[in-house]
This record gives C-alpha cells, structure tokens and sequence, in this order.
C-alpha cells in the first residue's frame, strides 16, 4: 500500500498532526478490542508527540490504562540516563497519564545487548502469542528517520536488515551512539497494522525524497523497507522536510 504524506508548515504542526492520527488509532483501537499496543521510538519523535497527546488526554480522556507501551529500539543505557528512550517517554510524557505500572516495558539493559534482546523477545512472545510462524502484530509503531535514512536502529547497509529469524535483535556497533541497543527487526515492523513516521527539518529533505522516492518502495534504505503487507504507512512531516517532494502544504 502506497505511503499517505502529510505536510505542514512546522515541526509543532507535523507532531500534532501525527499526535491526532495516534489519538484517533488509539481510540479505535480500544473501542474494538479493550487494549492498544504501540512501540516508540525515542528522540525527537517523542518531543513532538507528548505536548499534544497531553492535550487529547485533558480534552478527550485518552483511555491509558488501556495502552501497552513497547520500543521500536531502545539504547542499552540504565533506565535514567538521558538515552534511554523509556526515560525520554516517562519524562515527557507518561508521568503525567494514568498508565497502568505493567503497561510500559522497561528494557532489561543490565543484561547487554544479546540478554536484553532475547528477554524482549520472549516477553512479546508471551504478550501476544502469535500462531507458531507468524510475528507479532501491533497495533502501531511510531518511527523517526535519521539523515542517512535509518529508522529504529536498523542502519544502512547493515547485516540486521537482513534479518528473519529474531524478533528482537542485539546490535553492538551502531554508527549514531550509544553503540549497544536492541531493536525490532523489519519483519515485525511490517507486520504492524499501522506505522506512522514523523521527520522534520531540512536535514531530512533529501533522504526523505528518496525514501518517498518512485519505484522505491520497499528497497534500499532502511525507511524504503517498511512497507507492511497488510498495514498502513503514514508520513507526518514539515516543509522543511518535504522540500524535495513537490508536495503541496496541508
């Protein structure tokens, strides 16, 4: 399915408007079946998003105790430092909702990268039970893009992006520090029934008309190859960021 492309003016409106589409997705999803499963990623995807998904919280009552919060990838620092993206989301974000204490997975960094991946994994295994062959699925996965077009911690030209087997791989030489994180690998991000990047900046404009590019979907870089079979894919982006597009603003 081909990638949905919302430009705004601003990194604030880019972030609110993707914070309004989890709100959305979130509501529905609970309506449906009781619960909404979500993975973040950490950095500036998180600072864009908490603001307004505090909004929706005091305005609409965003039903929290219903939320089960996973990771995209995570950095194998202790939970307080200023890496850790469980840190970065309970500071900006979760402290201030009523999420349930078991609603959050704390990455188990004290067991390096090899021990903390395979814990994750057996926990997602436990969570969702997917038929014997299948990955799991969720309900959404929010993504960053970083200037070389790596999303997660799935890195250009590295062997990880290759993987199948794992659900959650170990990687210890990442090129953008800390080296040591955990991340999920491709075919469980392209099992989730929704993903929604967020990118802004001019930083980004050239990756991101190459990721966006024609002919390119599902190939080459990192972000090319999130392309769910059975899910949808959707950009939340400034003009900045979208420069290259050709895209006229939302």
């Amino acid at each position: 399915m081909k990638p949905e492309i919302f430009i705004s003016d601003t990194p604030e409106r880019a972030g609110a408007a993707a914070a309004a589409q989890v709100a959305h997705l979130a509501a529905e999803t609970v309506s449906g079946r009781g619960i909404f499963t979500v993975a973040f990623s950490g950095g500036s995807l998180v600072e864009l998003l908490a603001p307004c998904l505090l909004q929706y919280s005091r305005k609409d009552g965003i039903k929290w105790p219903a939320w089960h919060v996973f990771w995209a990838d995570e950095r194998c620092v202790p939970l307080t430092s200023p890496e850790s993206n469980y840190g970065l989301a309970q500071e900006r974000l979760f402290q201030y909702v009523p999420m349930l204490e078991t609603g959050i997975y704390a990455l188990e960094e004290e067991r390096g990268p090899e021990g903390a991946a395979d814990a994750y994994e057996a926990h997602l295994h436990k969570f969702f039970a997917p038929p014997p062959g299948r990955y799991p699925r969720f309900d959404l996965i929010l993504l960053g893009m970083g200037e070389d077009g790596h999303t997660a911690s799935l890195f250009p030209n590295h062997p990880l992006l290759e993987e199948t087997r794992r659900w959650v791989a170990p990687i210890t030489d990442s090129p953008k520090p800390p080296p040591r994180r955990v991340t999920l690998t491709l075919p469980v991000i392209n099992s989730a029934y929704n993903i929604i990047f967020v990118a802004t900046g001019s930083g980004k404009a050239r990756v991101l008309s190459e990721v966006l590019g024609a002919d390119t979907h599902g190939k080459g870089l990192p972000a090319q190859r999130v392309s769910p079979k059975d899910g949808t894919v959707q950009w939340f982006v400034d003009a900045a960021a979208a420069e290259l597009l050709g895209k006229t603003e939302t």
